[in-house]
């Protein structure tokens, strides 16, 4: 029990009634005595913004104070745009959902940020993001100078990880990771309802473990680290290498039928102005890319003319649409994905003993064709004491995770609740 007296209880309510907080729904039912009156947190009372800022995308949502989604906007990004631009379509972005918000009593809330790499949380400065190729930038100032509101930077899996602990997969869960596995991949880690930091506040960077010594080179400068053989990227590789060996026909089929679709439609859209800037989903190129692109399919009867430049088609969402047409080789692209994101699970599991493992982003969308192949690794490389019982499931919230935890940063701290304690 709280130990505050009844007249404390109702004089907070009352001010949380004025602050325009918390609103009265109906009574509830009594055995006896007066019916209690119902109450529930106020949606409506301001609103909030999320940003999962990925390394070819940023995905910006509004939301109200129970984290439901009134508007979202997605652009497509290439690190080689460079740090300044993509800041700048950040800031735009959210400027520009910020306008279409409904009117609340206390308007915009908080903006809460996640990125793809090591973050001073206390300064929301972003120390080091390999695939981004950045290093000390000061996200929360530059937020804050914008919008003057208050402004939360951490990593991305943190922030998934958040997200779906609060709203998805992780709710009633006390033991758990969240594995966020894109371009690259890192790990939010909840054991006993907290958010596991470290020693220096930068724990979860599990995609930088070394898996083959003498394996592909990294972004981080390493070799063989986990994600040059769980991520995204090493997915796309090994399409692309089946597809060039001859062994990937429907996904072939399918990549010259984007192509075909691309050298015929009228490309005018895509090179109007020079932003590069594209509203498109994860994993797709910006404007200029696509307009280049499909000049050079225009040229072309099928991909085998130019596969390096026709290759940018190529998409986890399209492996996984040839893997549902009976796609063979496209089915091994994505359990060799899944295997090696068991192997590494395994340790995670040995390591940290959770209950459910969460696999987010673009690999947490492929469903059955790597979760199978990852859980049977699991099990047949993990201590037998420790993976019993243990699940592997997709993220609940899809691609909105991190966005939806950049909400939950603003609420954990508006609320006044113990920060990702739960």
């Amino acid at each position: 029990m709280s130990g505050l007296t009844r007249g404390t209880v109702s004089s907070l309510v009352d001010e949380l009634i004025r602050d325009s907080l918390v609103k009265e729904i109906g009574t509830g039912t009594s055995a006896m005595g007066r019916k209690p009156i119902m109450l529930q947190l106020n949606g409506g009372a301001g609103v909030i913004v999320g940003v999962d800022l990925g390394v070819n995308y940023i995905l910006i949502i509004l939301a109200d104070l129970r984290a439901q989604v009134l508007a979202r906007k997605r652009l497509s990004i290439r690190p080689d745009m460079g740090e300044k631009r993509i800041i700048e379509a950040m800031l735009d972005g959210i400027a520009d959902i910020v306008v279409s918000a409904p009117a609340t009593p206390r308007g915009l809330l908080g903006v809460g940020v996640g990125v793809p790499g090591l973050v001073e949380t206390g300064h929301g400065v972003l120390k080091f993001a390999p695939n981004l190729r950045w290093k000390n930038v000061p996200l929360r100032d530059i937020l804050q100078d914008r919008f003057d509101v208050p402004v939360y930077v951490d990593n991305e899996a943190n922030v998934g990880a958040l997200g779906e602990k609060w709203f998805g997969a992780g709710q009633g869960i006390r033991h758990m990771v969240y594995l966020s596995v894109g371009i690259g991949l890192g790990a939010g880690i909840v054991l006993n309802g907290e958010l596991y930091r470290g020693a220096t506040g930068y724990a979860g960077e599990l995609g930088h473990f070394t898996i083959d010594p003498d394996g592909p080179v990294c972004g981080c400068g390493n070799r063989g680290c986990w994600e040059t053989f769980a991520s995204e990227l090493a997915t796309l590789r090994r399409a692309r290498e089946a597809v060039e060996r001859g062994e990937a026909a429907i996904l072939r089929e399918l990549l010259e039928t984007k192509c075909r679709q691309a050298g015929t439609r009228d490309t005018s859209a895509a090179t109007a102005g020079d932003s590069g800037f594209g509203a498109d989903s994860a994993g797709a190129t910006g404007a200029e890319d696509e307009a280049d692109i499909a000049r050079q399919c225009a040229t072309a009867n099928d991909i085998s003319g130019d596969m390096g430049a026709v290759s940018a088609w190529l998409s986890v969402s399209l492996v996984v649409e040839a893997c549902e047409r009976g796609d063979p080789a496209a089915q091994r692209v994505l359990r060799e994905t899944g295997r090696y994101l068991g192997i590494g699970i395994a340790g995670l599991v040995n390591a940290f003993n959770p209950e459910v493992l969460i696999i987010g982003n673009t690999i947490g969308q492929c469903g059955r064709w790597v979760l199978d192949e990852a859980a049977k690794e699991m099990q047949a490389r993990g201590l037998s004491q420790l993976v019993r019982g243990v699940r592997i499931v997709p993220a609940m919230l899809g691609s909105d995770a991190c966005a939806i935890g950049g909400v939950s940063l603003v609420l954990s701290d508006f609320l006044s609740l113990p920060r990702i304690t739960f």
